[in-house]
């Protein structure tokens, strides 16, 4: 019998994968389908569409800018004083707390929601960095890969199984004891973030960490210390800094499909049943889809996993100028919903395999940064065309020169820490 020790899929290991399938909820109902959507037709109603998406568009991008600003620090200070348990509950309830504040506003309440969900996808970004480096705590190299798509895998399980439930709602309000459409949404809101709390518990359980009380008088200076002697020190760990490079600009194309299909649907005066079905529809692939992913990369490597979905995404990126109805939309989120994952989870345990492990929360701060804030060119290259042109689908190509450049730059990375 193996001993607990070299079992790949411990109960801490459970504990952490199950975090996933609970702030995936947030990314799915709230991120990719009921915000963007409910912003447009229900808080911005009295705006005009183009208008409005220009306002998110530039939430995005503070949001953004804020992560590229903060995240950093967060994760030096969570190697320095050992606070990467708290930081993650700290930031997750903060999330859970503004999710749920969206349930309380009215028609017309546009600036108070981009706010809420501002500091609500913040927190969410942030929240992140914590919990990936836990994975370099949790386990071993050679098992990154495995378990980060396992852990998006079941993200995609889990926050699709909630999202079905509340798209059910909205459908059929009446059905489920609520008076219209707007209110299913609202209460979806909520729903959201019992759910998200109630996954975060388990690894709350699990996951022990031996804290260091003896650091917390100038943290965050020491944090900014540690932070630049590693910014200095590029050439020793040169593959880490090339691959950060690489992953700010394809996971940067990658974020921005995510936030701004049903954006980009709406546009093209889609219904929103129809939008709702083919982001379930990305659930029901996605969640095989990146099991997969993560035995060929498990065998094969990670950057093949890397290099196919990157030239999926270019070619996405083609097909959608040519979408006009909803068949086509289905057919384009099927195949989001086949690579999202793959894309996700390799990225997270590639990187893992390039740090030092005792230098893991500022790298996956500064990687968090490149992901999370490296949505700050897509919006900002959608909104500033959105401006100019008022044309979706001409603000949507230059986002596939992000992946082409990202591909090339990943050919230079070693599968080396030095």
């Amino acid at each position: 019998m193996k001993n607990s020790s070299d079992r790949t899929f411990t109960r801490t290991v459970k504990s952490w994968i199950a975090y996933d399938a609970g702030n995936s909820a947030f990314a799915t109902t709230v991120v990719a389908a009921f915000f963007p959507i409910f912003y447009l037709e229900f808080w911005a109603s009295n705006l005009p569409k183009i208008e409005a998406s220009i306002y998110l568009n530039w939430t995005l991008v503070i949001c953004n800018v804020s992560i590229l600003l903060s995240g950093p620090v967060i994760g030096a200070i969570t190697d320095i004083n050992q606070s990467t348990k708290k930081s993650l509950t700290i930031f997750t309830i903060t999330s859970v707390f503004f999710v749920g504040l969206l349930y309380f506003l009215s028609v017309g309440s546009w600036i108070y929601a981009l706010v809420f969900f501002g500091i609500a996808n913040y927190c969410f970004c942030v929240a992140q960095i914590p919990y990936d480096k836990i994975l370099t705590k949790i386990s071993t190299p050679e098992k990154f890969s495995i378990i980060s798509n396992q852990g998006y895998a079941w993200g995609y399980a889990g926050g699709g199984l909630l999202f079905i439930v509340n798209a059910l709602m909205s459908i059929y309000p009446s059905s489920f004891g609520l008076a219209s459409q707007s209110d299913a949404i609202r209460v979806s809101f909520l729903m959201v973030s019992v759910w998200w709390l109630l996954f975060l518990i388990p690894l709350l359980l699990n996951f022990q960490e031996t804290r260091d009380h003896h650091k917390s008088k100038g943290v965050v200076l020491s944090s900014l210390k540690n932070i630049v002697t590693t910014l200095k020190s590029v050439y020793q760990y040169k593959n880490a800094f090339l691959f950060l490079i690489a992953f700010f600009l394809f996971i940067d194309g990658a974020h921005t499909v995510i936030y701004l299909a049903s954006t980009f649907a709406l546009n093209l005066g889609l219904e929103t049943s129809s939008i709702i079905q083919a982001l379930i529809l990305v659930q029901l692939v996605a969640f095989p889809a990146t099991l997969i992913w993560g035995y060929v990369a498990n065998r094969f490597g990670d950057k093949l996993v890397l290099y196919i979905t990157i030239c999926s995404y270019i070619f996405i990126i083609i097909y959608s100028t040519t979408l006009s109805s909803a068949l086509e939309f289905y057919l384009l989120a099927a195949w989001v919903g086949c690579v999202q994952g793959g894309i996700q989870g390799s990225s997270r345990g590639y990187f893992g395999k390039l740090i030092p492990k005792e230098k893991a929360g500022e790298f996956f701060g500064l990687y968090n940064v490149m992901g999370r804030a490296g949505a700050i060119l897509g919006p900002l290259l959608v909104g500033s065309l959105l401006t100019l042109y008022g044309n979706v689908r001409i603000a949507l190509l230059p986002i596939a020169i992000l992946f082409i450049i990202g591909g090339l730059l990943l050919t230079r990375v070693n599968n080396e820490i030095a």
